[in-house]
């Protein structure tokens, strides 16, 4: 997300300022602005930052603001906070919706309420150390915050105390090795060529399973491994990617049972705004200025945290991916590098795994396993080998590309 902020320094007459001295205090906030500004004034009072609005006056309003700009707080008497329609709209009814629209209200208030200037300071883990990053563009990365889950309440200590120190999740790790029982692996020990039904090619040989699209307008999902689980898990992949230009996407995935999911239901999206039901999923972007990695929930309108990290990413090359549930969070790994914890969506069923096949590109696969961790629907089951064979390649899934590159706003 873009956000800035400016000052108006305008020159004005004697006159002007004195028959404006009566508007200084005037306190206008727009009907569905005014719970967030509520909420923002609660957050600051638990934290011992008590705000009076209404004797210094304020006005808040939505407008169409220019380029990427969702939020826009105007230094003037009174202080003047703009909020951009388009965005909040396009917000609406993604799971993202509250945190997206809480994030952007409470930069701008914490700009105009709590004379907070953009601060692009990062975290040990790479991720932002505030709400409050923005302004010019850091290593071209976006202001994508994970503004959810346990991480929203070190953002707002740190949103009204700067000296707020790191938190424990924001620390750099490795795997622990720790996997659980096999319950399911990709067969190499088989030959298969074949296609699916948009066309993308398959081919198993010398223990390689080899995927290529021929798709060039979206990436797509392609299941691996099937399996009904609600305890915790790992599920790994060992693949290199082959990328045409100007796409530069790959990842892992774990598709989540959302009709169980009783926080949202996706069927109710407008038509305009399609999204593939229940995925978390870590994709990878390669750029010439580093790796950056994206950790998006297919139900949100914006990935849930962007991070650059350098050194651990390997171009051309196979690279460890891995996805693991555990103790109520989902764990993303590169190589056995901790590149992001999170609790967002770690608390209902998953029923597939996969990895993400770049539009025009190829996946050379040399592994695929799933472990179980904990006590799922699955327990007592045997291990269960998985395709490539006639009948048993999983239909592959769109991803639309305003989720892994049109989200700037």
């Amino acid at each position: 997300m873009k956000k800035r902020f400016i000052h108006h320094i305008t020159l004005i007459t004697l006159l002007a300022l004195c028959s404006c001295k009566k508007d200084v205090n005037r306190y206008e906030v727009d009907p569905t602005l005014d719970p967030y500004l509520q909420l923002f004034l609660q957050e600051g009072s638990k934290r011992g930052v008590n705000i009076d609005v209404k004797s210094n006056g304020l006005l808040m309003e939505f407008t169409k603001l220019d380029g990427l700009t969702i939020g826009l707080c105007t230094y003037q008497d009174p202080l003047l906070v703009q909020i951009d329609g388009d965005y909040w709209n396009e917000t609406t009814q993604y799971e993202d919706q509250e945190n997206l629209r809480q994030n952007v209200v409470f930069h701008e208030l914490g700009h105009g309420l709590l004379n907070r200037s953009h601060n692009n300071s990062i975290l040990e883990n790479y991720e932002w150390k505030t709400i409050m990053c923005g302004g010019d563009d850091v290593d071209g990365r976006d202001w994508a915050v994970n503004f959810n889950g346990y991480r929203k309440e070190y953002y707002l200590d740190e949103l009204f105390n700067i000296r707020t120190p790191a938190p424990a999740w924001s620390k750099k790790a490795t795997f622990d090795g720790e996997k659980g029982s096999l319950i399911g692996f990709l067969d190499m020990n088989r030959s298969y060529n074949g296609k699916d039904e948009m066309g993308n090619i398959y081919l198993m040989r010398n223990n390689i399973y080899t995927v290529t699209s021929v798709n060039k307008d979206n990436n797509s999902i392609i299941p691996l491994v099937s399996e009904q689980l609600t305890g915790d898990f790992y599920f790994e992949v060992v693949q290199k990617v082959s990328m045409s230009e100007n796409i530069s996407t790959t990842g892992i995935c774990a598709l989540y049972d959302y009709d169980n999911n009783q926080k949202y239901n996706p069927r109710k999206r407008d038509k305009q705004y399609p999204v593939n039901d229940g995925c978390n999923y870590l994709a990878i972007k390669e750029e010439s200025i580093g790796d950056q990695f994206y950790l998006i929930n297919s139900n949100c309108y914006l990935p849930i945290a962007e991070v650059l990290i350098k050194d651990v990413y390997k171009h051309d090359d196979y690279n460890k991916y891995a996805l693991a549930r555990h103790d109520g969070e989902i764990f993303f790994y590169i190589n056995d590098q901790l590149i992001f914890r999170n609790d967002y969506q770690a608390d209902v069923p998953y029923l597939s795994f996969g990895v993400i096949l770049p539009a025009l590109g190829k996946l050379d696969i040399s592994s695929a396993e799933l472990y179980e961790l904990g006590t799922t629907l699955r327990s007592g089951k045997e291990v269960r080998t998985v395709g490539p064979r006639e009948g048993e390649i999983a239909s592959p899934i769109k991803i639309l590309p305003k989720k892994l590159k049109d989200y700037r706003k």
